[in-house]
């Protein structure tokens, strides 16, 4: 988690510099973001079927992809930066559920 808050804090300073030049870095990235992501809930989900998980960490990350899912579904429902922050937090939430799960 402190990763992602260092990524999060990073993308925000650069927002204020430079945001069309990161507004474009981040639209040619979000589709790989939102990619590896999917890849994460599949291997999650198979994690969750074998039971290896709990109840409340489906739900957390349940939460987490349906909060993203819409923003990988269709890019112009946020800003670039905003949709990879979100991505982002819920690549963290997933990861960490994974971790648990081995």
């Amino acid at each position: 988690m402190k990763s992602v808050a260092l990524i999060v804090a990073a993308w925000v300073a650069l927002s204020a510099c430079q945001t069309t030049k990161l507004d474009d870095a981040v639209s040619k990235s979000l589709p790989k973001a939102c990619a590896a992501l999917d890849t994460a809930y599949v291997a999650f989900t198979a994690a969750a079927a074998a039971d290896a998980v709990g109840e409340r960490t489906v739900g957390k990350v349940e939460a987490a992809y349906a909060g993203v899912a819409i923003v990988c579904e269709d890019r112009a429902s946020a800003t670039a930066t905003d949709a990879l922050v979100r991505v982002i937090a819920a690549s963290a939430v997933v990861a960490a559920a994974l971790k648990q799960a081995s």
